[in-house]
């Protein structure tokens, strides 16, 4: 769940929902023996979902940053179906992770072929919690926040 107000924009109010990003995950390459501990990376966002609202139910303020250059989230990208459909917009991007790749800018993105037929048979899944916690970021009305971080972010 995020709570954010963006402290560059005030004037833009608080946006509360879901944040879900791509990344990619790989094993190390080092060498080692079979009891060496392996390492496992993974990378900043490739492309990030922003399912959120500024106020329950508002739909407003969804949007997703399809190319994320070292990870930043740059221009919001608005899409029709997504404001209409979030749910079932979100499904299908995340069964056709190759194309998200390819958009974020991967390069050959097909060697993570794998993991996404794996990503696409979890995409029920994942946006049945995705459902779940924009529903619980509905709540009427919304909490306050005592403290934030210099990004906007609510602190626990």
């Amino acid at each position: 769940m995020l709570d954010f107000v963006n402290p560059n924009r005030l004037q833009d109010g608080r946006e509360c929902g879901v944040r879900l990003e791509l990344r990619l995950s790989e094993p190390d390459t080092l060498p080692g023996s079979i009891y060496a501990s392996r390492a496992l990376s993974i990378t900043r966002g490739v492309c990030r979902f922003d399912l959120l609202e500024s106020a329950p139910g508002a739909q407003d303020r969804m949007h997703w940053h399809p190319e994320m250059p070292n990870g930043e989230g740059r221009k919001r990208l608005y899409d029709d179906e997504l404001a209409r459909d979030p749910m079932g917009w979100l499904g299908r991007q995340l069964r056709d992770a190759i194309g998200l790749l390819k958009t974020g800018g991967v390069d050959a993105a097909e060697r993570f072929a794998d993991d996404a037929r794996l990503l696409a048979r979890m995409a029920d899944d994942i946006v049945a919690d995705a459902t779940d916690t924009l529903s619980r970021s509905r709540r009427t009305p919304w909490p306050p926040v005592e403290r934030r971080d210099e990004r906007g972010m609510a602190l626990a």
